[in-house]
């Protein structure tokens, strides 16, 4: 992406981009972030490079799906796939194909505090509205010391991602700019989370959407919505039910789409290949994996492809990509 492009173009693309620098305080963050997020994965050609023509379509699945929020993790995208270098392109990509029209959500690795703190100036630089950082190896007493230089050094709000003892966590709210975390933990320690700071902390799920049912009376509003990267039908009506204080709907639609799809079937198991091969049977972007991961076969991509027509997701007469 050459600076002309990234910049607009013009005048008008630059004042844009000043705008965009600006972002959201950590207070209206947490008040936007609100109903389904859009984990847009990694995803590559069949050269294992960048596929971004695929990144930025399933970033307008999302959008049909009705996700005003979307985000990168370490996790969905494969830092440890990625270089530094191709993690920044992803956050421009991600950052340009929202285009204003939602919250992003940057996200480092579990590194350690100078690249941290490298990544998320970088990311503010980009136009992105909050960073969710991942944590670092190392002793937990330290924790504190890494978010305190984080946080000086941008101006963005920032989420938690990883499990944080309680102790260190206490510590941790002294920064006002924390005001998110992904939840994905046991639910003694959720609920913990909760009773202690969920009114400081926007909480929201990082699994399936049963899980976000599950923690709604305790305040959850925003969970990750895997289906708004390939079904947008189905992601819209399950926020719709959730909005309309439907609850048996939304939990008949967990038990007929996300039940069967997280078990894996027809491969056995859930992963990212399945993921990726089920993006590719809707025309998305390719399965591909980067090595050492292996991609699904052919047969079983045509396994995965007649699942989905199984589901009502996709016609008898729909092929592959």
């Amino acid at each position: 992406m050459n600076r002309r492009i990234f910049l607009g173009g013009s005048v008008g693309g630059l004042v844009a981009g000043i705008a965009r620098a600006e972002g959201a305080t950590p207070e209206e963050f947490r008040n936007r972030l609100v109903g389904p997020i859009c984990s847009v994965p990694t995803v590559y050609r069949a050269d294992q490079s960048l596929d971004l023509e695929g990144f930025r379509r399933i970033i307008e699945t999302g959008m049909a799906s009705g996700c005003k929020v979307f985000t990168l993790t370490a996790g969905n995208n494969q830092y440890a796939r990625l270089t530094y270098p191709e993690i920044q392109t992803l956050t421009r990509a991600l950052v340009d194909g929202v285009a204003r029209r939602g919250l992003v959500i940057a996200a480092t690795g579990p590194w350690a505090t100078d690249q941290s703190v490298d990544y998320c100036r970088f990311a503010e630089r980009a136009g992105a509205d909050a960073v969710q950082i991942a944590l670092p190896a190392g002793p937990p007493e330290k924790l504190p010391d890494h978010f305190r230089a984080i946080a000086a050094a941008t101006a963005r709000p920032l989420v938690l991602h990883g499990q944080v003892p309680m102790p260190q966590l206490v510590q941790l709210m002294e920064l006002p700019s924390i005001v998110g975390y992904k939840e994905e933990y046991a639910p003694l320690y959720t609920r913990d989370v909760f009773e202690r700071f969920g009114k400081r902390l926007n909480i929201f799920a990082g699994g399936q959407k049963g899980n976000f049912l599950m923690y709604q009376p305790y305040g959850m509003r925003a969970y990750y919505s895997t289906f708004s990267t390939f079904a947008p039908d189905v992601a819209r009506r399950f926020w719709n039910a959730v909005r309309q204080r439907k609850t048996d709907s939304a939990v008949s639609l967990i038990l007929k789409y996300d039940v069967p799809f997280f078990r894996g079937t027809p491969i056995g198991v859930w992963s990212h290949a399945y993921w990726r091969a089920t993006m590719e049977a809707h025309g998305l972007c390719g399965r591909h994996l980067r090595a050492p991961d292996k991609s699904l076969t052919d047969e079983q991509a045509a396994g995965v492809r007649r699942f989905q027509q199984e589901l009502g997701l996709l016609r008898m007469s729909d092929t592959a990509s």
